[in-house]
């Protein structure tokens, strides 16, 4: 079937007709792209610096709830002191009576820094006496004896355990 003529004749007209004299310059991107472009490279950077800072700052928040308190610093100073001893002896640089003669002197200065009472020259009954030093008097009167006599069978290793958990469960 042939195609009717007054069809083909706009299209040939077209096609015959020459480019217009001008050129005409491609659209230019619009000043509004960059504009959005920066702001959301802004708003990426605030929310990589704001969620930095908050979680740092529950880190340290965190951090601040599980330090050890002051007592728990005190007992853990003279868990090392305690213990530095005990080490000493056992490479045979102190003897079980100086040893003794330390632990004793480690001891109350313990509770001079714990309670702030100075016990450094306070005889046992007065330790024995207050509820609270009751159990650093009750050592050092164990203590005494290898402390102060020319010759005893109480072990060093023994004082040195006790002396542990007086510490420990010092309140």
């Amino acid at each position: 079937m042939p195609v009717p003529d007054p069809l083909l004749r706009p299209a040939a007209r077209l096609l015959a007709e020459p480019a217009p004299g001008e050129i005409i310059d491609p659209p230019q991107y619009s000043i509004a792209w960059v504009i959005l472009a920066v702001l959301c490279v802004l708003v990426i950077i605030a929310l990589i610096v704001g969620t930095l800072k908050i979680t740092r700052a529950i880190e340290k928040r965190i951090a601040y709830r599980l330090r050890p308190s002051d007592l728990e610093a005190l007992k853990a100073e003279f868990l090392r002191a305690v213990n530095e001893l005990a080490d000493r002896h056992e490479a045979e640089e102190l003897g079980a009576r100086e040893g003794h003669h330390e632990l004793t002197g480690v001891m109350r200065r313990f509770v001079k820094r714990t309670t702030g009472h100075d016990v450094t020259s306070q005889d046992l009954a007065t330790l024995r006496a207050d509820a609270r030093t009751r159990a650093v008097g009750e050592l050092i009167a164990d203590l005494y004896e290898p402390d102060f006599a020319l010759a005893s069978d109480r072990e060093l290793q023994e004082s040195v355990r006790r002396a542990r958990e007086v510490i420990r469960e010092w309140s």
